[in-house]
């Protein structure tokens, strides 16, 4: 899957973090803390760093990977590769 377009980028990320965690769609909100309020733990934060970069063909920097806090933060993440 090709990286979505700006305003699809959030739907994208709630499908794959509903997919790969079994979340319901009412808990994946933008705001939602991927930690205090999904439950992920770093396991699963890499799980979601490795999904995305695979749906997406780009490659996240650690740097990156430590801003990723909500769900927000990711798509803010991934906007910022867009062309």
């Amino acid at each position: 899957m090709a990286l979505a377009p700006p305003g699809d980028l959030l739907s994208q990320v709630q499908e794959v973090l509903r997919a790969e965690f079994q979340l319901s769609p009412d808990e994946v909100r933008p705001e939602a803390h991927l930690v205090d309020d999904l439950d992920l733990d770093s396991v699963d934060a890499v799980a979601l760093l490795v999904r995305l970069e695979e749906e997406t063909g780009l490659e996240i920097g650690e740097e990156e990977y430590r801003s990723l806090v909500t769900v927000q933060s990711v798509v803010d993440v991934l906007s910022r590769h867009l062309p």
